[in-house]
């Protein structure tokens, strides 16, 4: 007879215990969604910013420059307007240039992409509105 009453009493201790449980867990499912997502699109930053300071070394345009990072993030799914391409470069003394015109052989190149990573879940919302990515690559100017 007591274990009968013992089972009656315990009815709701899982539904209890589960309830305590599954917001921790969404809250952990979720924040790995997000840190994922931002690992991924730090990723595709870097390697943007990489392929830009590539040609800018080779003197390419600085135009030229931008627009090949754009496209080459455009193909990765991130789009252009939230996107900020800048190319600058230093003379070989390490003094800032003027403009890309004055960029120097045995300078360096400068190309800095900077993007905004929107949360996919809302956890990562309540944190912020967004995730600021920098990427600055410096390649020597042949």
């Amino acid at each position: 007879m007591s274990l009968c009453r013992k089972r009656t009493n315990e009815r709701g201790a899982a539904a209890v215990e589960f309830a305590l449980v599954v917001p921790l867990l969404f809250v952990l499912v979720f924040g790995m969604i997000d840190f994922g997502w931002a690992i991924n699109r730090y990723t595709v930053i870097n390697n943007a910013a990489r392929e830009g300071v590539r040609l800018a070394s080779l003197g390419t345009d600085s135009s030229e420059v931008a627009a090949s990072v754009l496209d080459s993030l455009s193909d990765s799914g991130l789009d252009g307007a939230e996107i900020d391409v800048e190319v600058n470069c230093l003379t070989p003394t390490g003094g800032a240039c003027g403009s890309w015109g004055d960029a120097a052989s045995g300078g360096t190149a400068l190309v800095e992409v900077t993007y905004v990573v929107e949360w996919l879940t809302p956890v990562g919302a309540t944190i912020s509105d967004g995730l600021v990515i920098r990427k600055t690559s410096r390649m020597r100017i042949e």
